[in-house]
C-alpha cells in the first residue's frame, strides 16, 4: 500500500484529482464510510482443494500479521492508525489490545496517509524472554518519526515498552516500515525515502534502507558500514522483509509509477534508487529478481514451511500483490496472493488467492498459522481471512 509519490501526490493509479472528486461525490471521509462491503463469505478464488474463509472481522485498517512461535494460536494484529496491537485466540478478537502505541494519525487511509503501526516480530527465544517487536511511524509537532520498539508478552499484555531505535525520519509515506530476525540473531528493518530520494545513497542516512541492530536496538560491530546501521541501501519504499530457511534475505521495493520490485538482499548492496528504478545492468547497483512493469505494490511475503498444503508449496514464497488503492472490483494483475518459486529458471509466479468481488479490499500481509493454514489480511475490509487445504 505504499503508493504515495509526494507529500501531497498520490501515483497515478490514485491521483489526488480523483480522490476528491471520489469523496467529494460519496462524502467518504473516514472509514466508517466505506462503500457497502460483500456479502459473507467473501469470494476470494483458491485453487481445488483449498477453502477460503473469514477468520476475523471488525479489525480497524489491520497491516502486519504474525503467530508467535509458541503454538499458542494466537493471532497477533497491528492496526494502522489505532496504534494498537490486537490478538485473535482460537478465531476469537479479544476485547482488550495487547498493547497500544501513539501514532497522532487519524481519518482513515489513504486520505490522511500511511503513518501509523506496521511491522511486527517476535524474538528468536521468544519461548524464554516474550520479547515482541514493532515499528511505527508518529507525528509529532516537530516532524513525523519512524520507531522500533519492544514489549515483553504478560499474558496477553504487552508489559514493559522499551524504545530501541527512535528518530527514523519519515513523511504521509515512505516511512519505517517491516522488521524480522535473521538466521544471526539480528533484527533487520526496512524504511523508505520520506520523499527525501537525494539523502538515500547515504549510507549514514535512516533513509531508503535496510537496517541491522542488535535485538536491543545497540550497533552491531560487523555491519558492512562503520559505525552505521545500514546493511543495504537504494530503495524507495520497501514493505516487508523475510528471509528463508537457507538464510537469504528478500525484499520488495516499491515504484512510483512503474517498476515495482522483488529484491534478494545482500549485506552493503546498493539497489539504485534514486538513480536507477528497474532493471539494471550498471554494475554499482543490484539488479531486482523480478520488475513489474506496471504497478502491482508487492507487500506481505512470507515462506511456506508447515506440512498441511500440499509437498509442492512447502518452500515457496507467498507474496502480496496489493494493487491499486482503494479501487472497486477485481484487478487483472493485482489483489492477489502468488506463489512464487525462487529457485526456478527463470523465477516462476502463479496465482494462488485472487480477489474476485465488486466492493471496496486489498490485501496486504500474509503469515502462516500452527495449523499449516495461511492467513491474508485485508485493510479495508478490517478482516483476516484464512485459506485451509482440504484435499481433492
Amino acid at each position: 500500500f505504499q503508493r504515495i509519490t509526494t507529500p501531497m501526490t498520490y501515483s497515478g493509479r490514485f491521483l489526488l484529482a480523483v480522490l476528491l472528486l471520489v469523496f467529494a461525490a460519496t462524502g467518504c471521509d473516514s472509514t466508517e464510510d466505506l462503500p457497502t462491503l460483500p456479502p459473507l463469505p467473501f469470494p476470494i478464488t483458491v485453487p481445488d482443494g483449498f477453502t477460503a474463509e473469514i477468520f476475523a472481522d471488525g479489525l480497524d485498517l489491520p497491516t502486519s500479521i504474525a503467530f508467535p512461535p509458541d503454538g499458542s494460536n494466537r493471532l497477533f494484529v497491528n492496526e494502522l492508525q489505532s496504534g494498537k496491537v490486537r490478538i485473535v485466540q482460537s478465531g476469537v478478537l479479544l476485547d482488550e489490545p495487547f498493547a497500544e502505541v501513539e501514532t497522532n494519525t487519524t481519518g482513515g487511509f489513504p486520505v490522511s496517509g500511511e503513518n501509523g503501526l506496521l511491522g511486527i516480530a517476535f524474538d528468536p527465544q521468544y519461548s524464554d524472554n516474550r520479547y515482541v517487536y514493532v515499528t511505527y511511524a508518529t507525528r509529532t509537532d516537530a516532524g513525523t518519526f519512524g520507531t522500533v520498539a519492544r514489549f515483553t508478552d504478560v499474558n496477553n499484555r504487552g508489559e514493559d515498552f522499551t524504545v530501541l531505535l527512535d528518530g527514523v525520519p519519515s513523511a504521509p509515506g515512505h516511512q519505517i516500515e517491516s522488521l524480522a530476525f535473521g538466521p544471526d540473531g539480528m533484527l533487520y528493518v526496512s524504511t523508505g525515502d520520506a520523499f527525501m530520494a537525494d539523502e538515500v545513497q547515504n549510507t549514514d542516512t535512516f533513509l531508503g534502507k535496510i537496517l541491522r541492530m542488535n535485538p536491543d536496538g545497540s550497533l552491531p560491530s560487523d555491519n558492512p558500514f562503520p559505525n552505521s546501521f545500514t546493511y543495504a541501501y537504494g530503495f524507495r519504499n520497501c514493505f516487508d522483509l523475510v528471509f528463508d530457511d537457507a538464510g537469504r534475505l528478500f525484499s520488495a521495493d516499491n515504484g512510483p509509477e512503474s517498476d515495482d520490485e522483488l529484491n534478494r538482499i545482500v549485506a552493503g548492496g546498493n539497489y539504485g534508487w534514486p538513480i536507477e528504478l528497474g532493471a539494471t545492468s550498471a554494475p554499482e547497483f543490484i539488479a531486482p529478481l523480478r520488475v513489474w512493469p506496471e504497478i502491482v505494490s508487492p507487500d506481505g511475503m512470507v515462506f511456506y514451511k508447515g506440512t498441511q498444503f500440499p509437498t509442492a508449496f512447502r518452500g515457496k514464497l507467498f507474496l502480496v500483490l496489493f494493487g491499486d488503492t482503494f479501487a472497486d472490483g477485481p484487478s487483472d494483475r493485482a489483489k492477489r496472493v502468488q506463489v512464487v518459486d525462487l529457485d526456478a529458471t527463470p523465477i516462476s509466479f502463479e496465482d494462488f488467492a485472487v480477489y474476485n468481488f465488486g466492493g471496496v479490499g486489498n490485501p496486504l500481509d500474509v503469515t502462516e498459522g500452527p495449523d499449516g493454514s495461511v492467513f491474508l489480511s485485508d485493510i479495508f475490509q478490517g478482516r483476516i481471512f484464512k485459506i485451509s487445504y482440504q484435499g481433492l
